[in-house]
């Protein structure tokens, strides 16, 4: 019996739990009483948002009791519309278990899914994978022959290859079947061992982001992806970004490092099951997976103390590609399988920029490119004359809807683009639901279109009630709103939005422009810009630029090219020769540290203006 199990036996008799039936799908899962209901969820890996941290206002962790539902909260009556109240539908961190239940989980969608749909073929490229499966026939032993069936197994594969304990045991199962079995190689050493002539083998990659976690599942035979799936990061609820979650580990030493390591595992481990279930994959098939994330995530998805990334002079444990078993850091797959992480190139420009480049190119000889992956970091990389030069900025979380006052991240009913034409504002949302929030993709449109319009000054304060838009600004200060949308539950763009976007596009852009000047180049000598990132794949290239976030370009240059980290992880998990690549283009980029560069504050100053 595994400890999981053991476990789950001892809760069950234990009166200060209780049982929460998850539908749909019909799995049970239990908690202790008097916890809320968020907090069993998320200790049991269910993916379920909730950015506000358990405080009842972003809206997001909806659940839906089948059976007796408890009162409405306060919260649920501001958050949620009295049809849905009456249907059953609470907020999750506003109730408590005490007792049984059965609940219905929304699986999210929209762009937080965006990491996991964003083309379910693989991108071509070789199939060079350095997991593999090889049919062998063992004679069986005689007296003329009586060697250990280790020595068989073995010989009949090329006489070195080392057998670990596991397959040992797998080999004692099998001695007696007809000699027929077929052996999973990597490194020059068996992982397993199985009878008949047929095994399929198989790979995940992995996108460990701050924000998000996604997981990808490929026929390592084939290429073909099986399945996808993405979930918010469990260790959000532990820092919103990386200086929060590196504090928490200074704070809480050991065990607070353990506490976010196994945080991202149970999520990463909880959309495994998902997509092997969808796939009827085996995960103990699952032989392989490359991991991408910025160097932060790296270190805490391997349990290594990040502490030293967050002060001057920002140095990590390691920048290497890391390889290690399964087992070692707890993935629910093959526990002998190979897991790897891509190189990275300093404390904040990590696998997962390496992996965009692997993925997008730099573009051909003479052509210069910019790709930026923007998020609560934004990084950057600038491509030109055979030079390839980073930086890193601390754009906040103001893209990611984190900090933006009616904010949330991009799921169903966020607003995603705003158009304003004839005194009329339009406002399209993912998924086509009611709006109920702005994320990031809508703070930089709802921008841009207000600016455009004459309702925002280019010092980003909000003008004078005009002819038409007098009627949608109410509030004063930092308090003061422009309406958005209309009915009982309308949504609004706030001043401190404005000023919480002005800042993040300034650090951005400051960025840009120290790295065209070291390099020695005007804007315009520019010839791609490409925006990575799952947040890239709803932008608009036209209000990119005339917000300032991007230099005065013309918008045709610049490409949404979306989750191109998990495109790189793909790649590299097909054709193993990528990942001694991918440190190469790690060892070759020239890293700015921005915050030793005395010109990042004048120039951050001055980007803050709307042109």
């Amino acid at each position: 019996m595994s400890s999981d199990e053991a476990s789950a036996q001892e809760k069950e008799g234990d009166p200060t739990s209780g049982s929460i039936e998850l539908l749909p799908g019909g799995r049970t899962i239990r908690g202790v009483l008097g916890a809320t209901i968020l907090d069993v969820l998320r200790e049991n890996g269910v993916p379920i948002e909730g950015s506000c941290g358990g405080q009842g206002i972003c809206g997001e962790c909806r659940i839906r009791f089948v059976e007796d539902p408890p009162e409405p909260t306060s919260s649920d009556v501001a958050q949620l519309g009295a049809s849905e109240i009456d249907s059953g539908w609470r907020l999750a961190c506003r109730h408590v278990l005490d007792g049984d239940a059965r609940i219905e989980v929304p699986r999210a969608s929209g762009a937080l899914d965006q990491k996991a749909r964003d083309d379910k073929e693989t991108t071509e490229c070789a199939l060079h994978p350095d997991v593999r499966a090889r049919s062998i026939c063992l004679a069986r032993p005689s007296r003329d022959d009586p060697r250990p069936i280790s020595e068989r197994f073995r010989a009949a594969l090329d006489g070195t290859a080392c057998v670990p304990l596991a397959a040992l045991r797998r080999l004692g199962e099998l001695r007696d079947g007809d000699g027929q079995l077929t052996a999973i190689e990597a490194d020059g050493e068996v992982l397993d061992a199985c009878a008949g002539h047929t095994a399929n083998i198989y790979g995940l990659a992995i996108d460990v982001g701050t924000t998000t976690l996604a997981v990808h599942l490929l026929d390592l035979a084939t290429g073909r992806q099986l399945g996808a799936a993405a979930s918010r990061n469990p260790q959000c609820r532990l820092g919103a970004d990386v200086i929060a979650r590196i504090a928490h580990v200074r704070h809480h030493g050991n065990d607070g490092l353990e506490e976010l390591h196994s945080a991202a595992i149970g999520g990463l481990n909880a959309l495994i099951e998902q997509v092997a279930g969808e796939a009827s994959v085996p995960r103990t098939s699952i032989c392989r997976a490359t991991v991408v994330g910025n160097p932060t995530m790296v270190h805490l998805f391997l349990c290594v103390d990040p502490r030293g990334i967050d002060r001057s002079p920002y140095v990590p444990v390691f920048r290497d590609g890391v390889r290690c078993r399964a087992q070692e850091v707890g993935l629910g797959i093959h526990p002998r399988a190979v897991v790897e992480t891509l190189a990275a190139v300093s404390a904040y420009v990590g696998a997962d920029i390496v992996a965009g480049l692997l993925a997008v190119g730099t573009g051909g000889e003479g052509e210069t490119t910019l790709f930026l992956d923007i998020g609560t970091n934004g990084e950057i990389v600038l491509t030109s004359g055979g030079r390839r030069i980073a930086c890193s900025t601390a754009a906040g979380p103001a893209f990611e809807g984190a900090s933006v006052v009616e904010g949330m991240p991009a799921l169903d009913g966020a607003i995603e683009t705003v158009r304003v034409l004839g005194g009329e504002v339009d406002c399209r949302t993912i998924g086509g639901a009611p709006a109920i929030g702005l994320c990031g993709t809508g703070l930089v449109s709802a921008i841009a279109e207000l600016r455009s319009a004459g309702v925002i000054e280019a010092s980003g304060r909000f003008a004078d009630g005009g002819a038409w838009w007098g009627e949608r600004l109410d509030g004063e200060g930092k308090r003061r709103r422009f309406r958005l949308t209309d009915g009982h539950a309308p949504v609004h763009l706030y001043q401190s939005d404005v000023r919480e976007f002005q800042l993040a596009k300034a650090a951005v852009r400051a960025g840009i422009e120290i790295q065209l000047d070291h390099a020695g180049l005007a804007a315009q000598a520019i010839d791609r810009v490409l925006i990575g990132g799952a947040f890239s794949s709803r932008l608009s290239s036209e209000h990119l630029v005339s917000t300032g976030l991007l230099p005065e370009i013309d918008p045709s240059r610049v490409r949404l090219v979306g989750n191109v980290a998990g495109q790189g992880a793909k790649r590299a998990l097909l054709d193993r020769r990528l990942v001694d690549e991918a440190e190469g283009v790690a060892r070759s980029i020239e890293y700015l540290e921005l915050s030793g560069d005395e010109r990042f504050a004048d120039l951050y100053v001055g980007q803050m203006a709307l042109p």
